[in-house]
């Protein structure tokens, strides 16, 4: 029996010999698709001989494409190798040779991309790097600017902050020496009086060391209430709390009164006073009280720091028609140049510890200038330097006169009220008060209480005519005693006169709503209080004639 044969088949290809070469090709288009990506740019000219290199130089000129299409072409040329070598075809060769040309090809591209992804990565690096310079260097020129306005805050901070520690150390240092000051200037009248008090003790009534030593103490008691109101009068300037009383002024005739008022000073201490005004009027606006206390300070002023056997001068004049002119000329002691400008603040003096020889407080320019100011007019010193004296001169708005109507003055005789009762806590204050109204007065009883409740009391027993009550008093104050009297119908219309410390207008104010009739402040002028006492009595009564029978 004959035996058939068949041909043999040939093996059958694997899958994965059929399909490696093209997951190459996607391999290697995906890896050089991610490098074009980043290496966008002209590859330039590529040489390959015969026609695929002409296709792959036009794919490198166009720039994206030229690894698109070497691996496209490497990819199907792999494909088609593989298919060769698998099935044995003929034309290998053909295909060996074709694909080494486009190995050839895929390798140059490959190479020529890379070695331009590297010049580009290098260029983008140096740019990367000069932005990044750049902006360090903006950043820096920032921060050195910064830093240059910090210092600069700083520095100004610490001048301010240097200034404000001196401001402070230096009203620290005038405060110190205020204190120093105003413990001496307080001290200083206590020892007279202290001295004269005990030589009144041991003296004779009516001698001679007697009276001396009565004038010793109402000096300095005089000269202790000054230093006093100068220092209120420039803390209410301060806080804006003076309220003037303006009124038509003659400024002659008020010169002249305070110059009759000052002259003993002058007289004491051996310094001629000379007063020269025009003959015609010279009217001012303003607070007769507060101008007489401005020229007060300034002769007071003038009297201080001029040695004895010197002569100030006082005059007034017009210097333009709407401006009257106060000008008080010393030859004494002088003023420095550099303390010119700062003469009138508060606490000022040519020499300011407590060795100097004047005395005071520093206050009275001060004083002065606030209350010309306050009056709308200005004042200036001038002085040729020490030892050569000076010259302070005020000028004030000129005011409408005022037409005297000729009518003279109708004097009348003081009645002394018969019943006055004090009522005052401290007990020396009340029984020398009382002491003082009942000296050399016909018919007048005084009665002292010491609390509120008790001047009450002996006020339904005695019905006084006058209380001068203290508002200062323990438990019940003289707000509540005057309420208190003026709601009782007995006592309804008697005279209330308050006494404290506190002058201010405002205190005056509420004194008066409390219900007193008249505001003294302390320590009293007796007589003031005389006059007041005879302004409010009424004048006097003639005596009953008896006829005889």
């Amino acid at each position: 029996m004959q035996e058939i044969i068949t041909p043999e088949a040939p093996p059958a290809r694997s899958t994965f010999a059929v399909i490696w070469p093209w997951l190459l090709a996607v391999s290697t288009a995906m890896v050089s698709v991610a490098i074009s990506a980043m290496l966008i740019r002209p590859l330039g000219g590529l040489f390959l001989f015969g026609p695929i290199g002409i296709l792959a130089l036009l794919a490198l000129v166009v720039g994206f494409l030229p690894s698109l299409v070497s691996l496209a072409v490497s990819a199907v040329g792999f494909g088609f190798l593989s298919f060769a070598m698998a099935s044995g075809n003929a034309h290998s060769d053909f295909v060996f040779t074709y694909l080494s040309r486009l190995v050839v090809f895929f390798v140059t591209g490959v190479v020529v991309i890379l070695v331009m992804g590297s010049e580009r990565r290098l260029r983008q690096r140096a740019q990367a790097e000069r932005l990044l310079a750049e902006r360090s260097r903006l950043e820096a020129e920032r921060a050195a600017a910064a830093a240059r306005a910090s210092l600069a805050a700083l520095h100004e901070s610490e001048e301010r902050h240097r200034a404000l520690a001196e401001a402070l150390r230096e009203a620290d240092r005038r405060k110190d020496e205020f204190l120093a000051m105003l413990s001496h200037e307080l001290r200083n009248p206590l020892a007279p009086v202290r001295n004269s008090l005990y030589v009144l003790g041991r003296a004779a009534p009516g001698s001679e060391q007697a009276k001396r030593a009565e004038r010793v103490i109402e000096r300095q008691i005089v000269h202790m209430t000054r230093l006093i109101d100068d220092l209120l009068d420039v803390t209410r300037i301060s806080r804006g709390k003076i309220l003037l009383q303006h009124g038509p002024i003659e400024l002659c005739e008020l010169v002249y009164r305070a110059a009759e008022d000052h002259r003993s000073v002058f007289e004491q201490g051996g310094v001629t006073l000379g007063v020269e005004v025009p003959v015609r009027p010279v009217w001012v606006n303003g607070d007769g009280t507060r101008l007489a206390q401005v020229v007060g300070n300034l002769l007071h002023n003038a009297a201080k720091f001029t040695d004895r056997g010197g002569r100030v001068h006082v005059t007034v004049s017009r210097a333009e028609p709407a401006r009257a002119c106060i000008s008080v000329s010393d030859n004494g002691a002088g003023i420095a140049a550099e303390m010119l400008p700062k003469l009138f603040d508060a606490f000022t003096q040519a020499d300011r510890t407590i060795t100097r020889s004047r005395g005071g407080l520093g206050l009275g320019l001060s004083l002065v200038k606030g209350l010309v100011e306050l009056h709308g007019g200005d004042v200036r010193a001038e002085s040729d330097g020490p030892g050569r004296g000076a010259t302070f001169t005020i000028e004030l708005p000129v005011g409408e006169p005022v037409a005297s109507n000729g009518a003279a003055s109708v004097s009348r005789e003081p009645h002394r009220c018969s019943r006055i009762l004090v009522i005052e806590d401290n007990h020396d204050a009340a029984a020398s008060l009382a002491e003082a109204l009942a000296l050399g007065q016909r018919n007048v009883r005084v009665e002292v209480a010491h609390s509120g409740s008790e001047g009450i009391a002996k006020a339904r027993i005695f019905d006084p005519e006058v209380i001068l009550c203290d508002l200062g008093l323990p438990g019940m104050n003289g707000y509540e005693v005057a309420r208190a009297l003026r709601a009782d119908s007995a006592h309804r219309d008697r005279i209330l006169i308050a006494l404290t410390g506190y002058a201010s207008p405002e205190d005056r104010k509420r004194s008066r709503a409390a219900g007193f009739d008249r505001h003294l402040a302390k320590p009293l002028d007796l007589k003031t209080l005389d006059r007041l006492l005879a302004e409010l009595c009424g004048p006097a009564r003639p005596p009953e004639r008896v006829s005889a029978a």
